[in-house]
């Protein structure tokens, strides 16, 4: 797994919400996280919600034929992304489950929830670039020229 390979999907995801399609989210530290990661959209929030599932859904679809679901990796999120993407279907519209399956893939393992997603790729960004990313860098332990 690599910090780039996240790093693009999360490209990905910003690049369609800035052509305006919703993304259906479970919470608002859902929401917070994925802000933090730079992605500035339409996000519509389903759990603590006083709407119904299917009202939600009429709500994503006024401004887009498009929505992405990008609930949780655990089982509630897992009902919940097959719930609304019937619901999206239901009303001729097209569930995007695409981002989610690809995060997920490449997380499965490691998080579960999408406000676990930033603290993973900075641990990813860690892992990749231990000393900065310009390569610029003194290590103790590293030989002087």
């Amino acid at each position: 797994m690599s910090f780039r390979q996240l790093s693009s999907i999360i490209e990905e995801l910003q690049n369609c919400a800035e052509r305006g399609i919703p993304i259906l989210i479970e919470g608002k530290k859902d929401e917070e996280a994925l802000k933090n990661l730079g992605i500035n959209a339409n996000f519509i929030k389903v759990s603590g919600s006083p709407l119904k599932l299917y009202e939600i859904t009429e709500k994503a679809i006024e401004s887009s034929s498009k929505i992405i679901i990008l609930t949780d990796f655990d089982k509630k999120g897992n009902e919940l992304a097959k719930k609304l993407s019937e619901d999206i279907q239901g009303f001729g519209s097209h569930p995007d489950l695409e981002i989610r399956r690809k995060i997920m893939g490449i997380t499965r393992r490691y998080i579960k929830d999408i406000e676990s997603l930033g603290r993973h790729m900075r641990q990813l960004e860690l892992e990749e670039c231990p000393y900065g990313v310009t390569g610029n860098y003194y290590h103790p332990d590293s030989p002087r020229y």
